[in-house]
């Protein structure tokens, strides 16, 4: 029983776009003060982030579409940004 997944070549350019931002911002997080912090809510987005992208590349291995290379590319911004907010107002209640 084989379990490898052949993958479209069109996804390599995204991944590797979306790597780069990733490491950027990773970076960025990790130059702020604020005791790790903000770098623990980047790998939580990291995290996030990478999941749907495997779910999205195993629904179209072979034929992804322009929106589906978009979202490989960029879509850890809105990640991040959704994960601050909802994080945030998880410690605010919480009382962090």
């Amino acid at each position: 029983m084989s379990y490898s997944l052949s993958l479209s070549p069109h996804y390599r350019k995204a991944i590797f776009s979306a790597v780069a931002l990733q490491v950027i911002i990773g970076f960025l997080s990790l130059m702020i003060l604020d005791g790790g912090a903000c770098a623990q809510i980047c790998g939580v987005a990291l995290l996030a982030f990478w999941g749907g992208v495997m779910v999205l590349i195993w629904r179209h291995p072979q034929s992804p579409t322009y929106t589906d290379l978009q979202l490989i590319r960029f879509g850890y911004l809105p990640v991040v940004v959704i994960a601050f907010i909802v994080i945030h107002v998880v410690w605010s209640a919480k009382g962090f």
